[in-house]
């Protein structure tokens, strides 16, 4: 917000230089020009590089470039000491600023006026995307992989709608193939046990504890329903019923999460002709060959390592047949992108899927796939690999139950997808600083308290009596309709004092930077940096409160700095929103 206004100004100091011939050789502006916070605030709150990217073509030395610019800047009448306190040029050719009261307060009003709209981009430019994530198999319980995975994807579809793209999501149900089978297989020993039958449970496949109870909620509903199929008959129905007992399980952990899917793809529609459909298309686009009895993809050709199989010689088909016939159906929807969020498990699979999308014909630049890495739980300094429930891998529903919906999201969403996650569940429940969830949340609740404290009746407790409010509603309301006329009203806000104004500053500074936050985000495909910013501005909220009363004998100052604060609740409002934890009022 201020950096484009400043990226104005720059630009048009270059421009105006260079007209003037104070720019060495140089007859054009040639490079972007980019604002940045410095990375010493004694440096100034913002500067800008650019005179040292122009050097070489100018045929001049960065400092006299920078100090050229500085002069036309200083010569912008919006560029005055209202807005621009200092404006100073630093070896080897940095620009760098001191920001005045004005465009701080510019900024304050720019967030009231924006409300939960604030730091929306149209860097998507309306494009259509297809998101597809956790695509769990439907033979067990969701894991906290699994809910990397799912935060991960929520987290970036929310991030994009916000930036401006339309957005659809899918989760693709893993739901036929040998794992389906081996299922089935396994449900159907323990269901004839449940009837009353001694039957040798089958060994491989899944542990007995992880499904166990899903067969129970099978039998219950079903009871003796089976009992008299035969053994193909009676592990294809047991598979059935189970896999969708256990979706269901995921769909409502899912939602308990804050996930919320579009669309539910099942693999096992692609069998109807589908998979056959995408052999028939390589195999005349001269991209597949037979040799050992199997079906090869010519996917070295098309940029692979190696070819892949696609109909192994026992003439079942392999999942890169699946998901190139289920990529095609994706292509065939009109999105203007793709993006596929995979455990860093499949890394291996990636090349293969690419070549196949190619072979249909596709462009596989439109594809994206963002590959997570594991999550490594632990308690009191401790490695936590088994449930304590059943033996088996940690659930994400344990994890939930123990630390909380918000918790498992902000920690499962701070990290980018490339880095391992060290998630400490005895941390995720402290209800300190040093929790950055709770941190975030309680700073929300704090403005919601501020703000209550001034605008509703509040017991003094030295006194024993209600207090009025600090502000009639009235009062309030005239203050609201006077900023949207103009940021004159957030002036006081400020104090005279240069130290404590500076932290006064750095938390206007971070609530404006939002909307940048929000674009390099989406850009980027990093939803983390938002959970990090979110912290960030909880602490600049905290600097402001230790050095400035917000409610004072100063109505003036009063209402400014209330102000202020409904800035920070509206900033930390929108960018929790947008990674899922919730904005609690109190706490």
């Amino acid at each position: 917000m201020i950096e484009q206004k400043l990226q104005q100004i720059v630009e048009s100091a270059i421009d105006g230089a260079v007209k003037d011939g104070k720019l060495g050789s140089l007859t054009e502006r040639s490079v972007p020009v980019v604002i940045e916070r410095p990375r010493l605030p004694e440096h100034g709150d913002l500067a800008c590089g650019v005179a040292m990217k122009l050097a070489g073509q100018a045929k001049t030395a960065p400092i006299k470039i920078a100090e050229s610019i500085s002069e036309y800047i200083k010569s912008n009448p919006e560029a005055n000491s209202d807005a621009i306190s200092k404006c100073n040029v630093a070896a080897p050719g940095f620009i760098n600023f001191q920001l005045g009261k004005r465009w701080l307060a510019n900024a304050l009003q720019q967030i009231h006026e924006s409300g939960a709209d604030f730091g929306r981009s149209d860097v998507g430019g309306k494009k259509r995307l297809l998101i597809e994530y956790v695509s769990a198999n439907p033979t067990g319980e969701l894991h906290i992989g699994h809910g990397r995975n799912a935060v991960f994807g929520s987290c970036l579809a929310n991030l994009f709608k916000f930036a401006g793209y339309d957005v659809v999501q899918e989760f693709y149900l893993n739901d036929t193939g040998a794992q389906i089978e081996q299922l089935g297989a396994q449900a159907w020993a323990l269901y004839q046990r449940k009837n009353g039958r001694e039957v040798e449970y089958p060994e491989g496949g899944y542990p007995e504890e992880s499904i166990s109870h899903f067969v129970d909620q099978v039998f219950e509903q079903n009871k003796d329903k089976f009992i008299n199929l035969n053994y193909e008959e009676g592990v294809a129905a047991l598979a059935d019923a189970t896999k969708h007992v256990i979706l269901e399980d995921q769909k409502q952990l899912l939602e308990k999460l804050g996930i919320h899917f579009d669309s539910w793809f099942s693999e096992a529609t692609l069998h109807n002709g589908q998979v056959e459909e995408v052999l028939e298309i390589f195999a005349r686009n001269n991209f597949s060959y037979e040799a050992e009895g199997a079906l090869w993809l010519k996917s070295k050709e098309l940029g692979d390592e190696r070819d892949r199989v696609l109909r192994k010689s026992a003439g079942n088909t392999t999942y890169l047949a699946a998901d190139a016939a289920y990529h095609r159906d994706k292509y065939s929807r009109n999105f203007d992108g793709f993006v596929t969020i995979w455990g860093a498990d499949h890394h291996g699979q990636v090349p293969g899927l690419r070549a196949a999308v190619k072979a249909l014909g596709e462009d596989p630049d439109l594809m994206e796939i963002i590959l997570t890495q594991i999550v490594n739980l632990s308690r009191d300094g401790k490695s936590v690999r088994m449930s304590k429930r059943r033996g088996t891998v940690v659930t994400l529903s344990e994890v939930m139950e123990e630390v909380g919906k918000d918790a498992v999201r902000y920690y499962l969403a701070e990290s980018s997808p490339q880095n391992p996650i060290a998630f400490d569940l005895e941390l995720a429940k402290k209800t300190s600083r040093e929790n950055p969830a709770f941190y975030i949340q309680y700073a929300h609740a704090r403005c919601c308290a501020i703000l209550r404290r001034a605008l509703e009746p509040y017991v003094n407790t030295e006194k024993q009596v209600t207090e009025p409010p600090v502000l009639s509603e009235k009062e309030w309301a005239d203050f609201q309709a006077e900023f949207k006329k103009s940021a004159d009203v957030f002036l006081p806000a400020f104090d005279s004092d240069p130290i404590v104004f500076a932290d006064q500053k750095a938390l206007v500074m971070a609530l404006q930077s939002f909307p940048q936050e929000v674009r390099d985000a989406a850009v980027n495909r990093q939803p983390g940096r938002l959970a990090r910013y979110a912290f960030e501005v909880a602490n600049a909220l905290q600097k402001f409160y230790e050095v400035s009363r917000v409610i004072t004998d100063d109505t003036a100052v009063t209402k400014a700095r209330l102000g202020l604060i409904m800035a920070t609740k509206q900033v930390l409002a929108n960018v929790l929103g947008i990674i899922g934890v919730s904005a609690p009022e109190r706490m």
